[in-house]
């Protein structure tokens, strides 16, 4: 029936995974930093998918950077794109537990709580 598809595969987040929990140091994206460890990530890899896995907040300044904050909630920037406040989060939003959100982000910090941070391309 299948075969396995890469891009699938790197659209669904299954190029790996990270547990990032509040008050930590924040996570990146970066393929320059990232590469050393994993060759196998390609540049232009980006957090896909957030599973939250308690209740999670994120820092107000810093907490979630998309990659376009014209597409995708993001806690920096100013939104002209598809939502009406701008896309922005500001630090009183709280995402539930097992919650999942999907976009295209390179950097995230929680504030408090815990989420699964999926890469992708």
């Amino acid at each position: 029936m299948g075969v396995n598809s890469t891009e699938v595969a790197y659209g669904f987040g299954q190029m790996g995974s990270i547990l990032h929990t509040g008050g930590g140091a924040a996570i990146t994206s970066d393929t320059s930093l990232i590469a050393a460890a994993h060759d196998a990530i390609p540049v232009g890899a980006a957090f896909v998918a957030l599973t939250f896995i308690e209740d999670s907040v994120f820092q107000s300044d810093g907490g979630l950077i998309a990659e376009n904050e014209k597409h995708f909630i993001s806690t920096e920037g100013t939104s002209l794109g598809i939502d009406a406040n701008g896309g922005l989060i500001v630090d009183t939003v709280v995402f539930p537990a097992g919650v999942t959100i999907y976009g295209r982000w390179n950097h995230i910090k929680l504030a408090s709580g815990k989420l699964i941070a999926y890469m992708g391309y």
